[in-house]
């Protein structure tokens, strides 16, 4: 004798409407979602007066920042220089991504564990 799907679904911890819906989905033969990666790139960056510059540019751009001074950049201050110098509206992501593109991050501090 089968106990009722109600009390089942009480016992394992999973809510009516859950089941139902998981139910129909088999029934309709719908597939799961998968996650495609989200949005494609564009391949560009704005001004300030709405003009596309290309991720070539920016890139030249980094390399042109870091050569010309023999200071240490972080994504963080190249970032800053594109937006003040250039008048680029960009994110610090984007300017994560080219510079681990162009392989000018450097690697990040270990972490010294101390004993007492």
């Amino acid at each position: 004798m089968g106990y009722p799907v109600r009390t089942v679904l009480r016992i394992v911890g999973v809510l009516e409407a859950t089941w139902y819906a998981r139910k129909k989905r088999e029934e309709q033969g719908e597939k799961p979602k998968v996650y495609s990666g989200g949005r494609p790139q564009p391949g560009y960056s704005l001004t300030s007066g709405k003009k596309r510059i290309s991720d070539e540019q920016i890139k030249e751009w980094l390399l042109e920042a870091v050569a010309g001074d023999g200071n240490a950049y972080g994504y963080r201050k190249l970032t800053v220089h594109l937006q003040r110098e250039k008048s680029l509206i960009i994110n610090k992501k984007k300017v994560y991504r080219l510079c681990q593109e162009l392989e000018l991050l450097r690697p990040q501090r270990q972490v010294k564990t101390k004993y007492p």
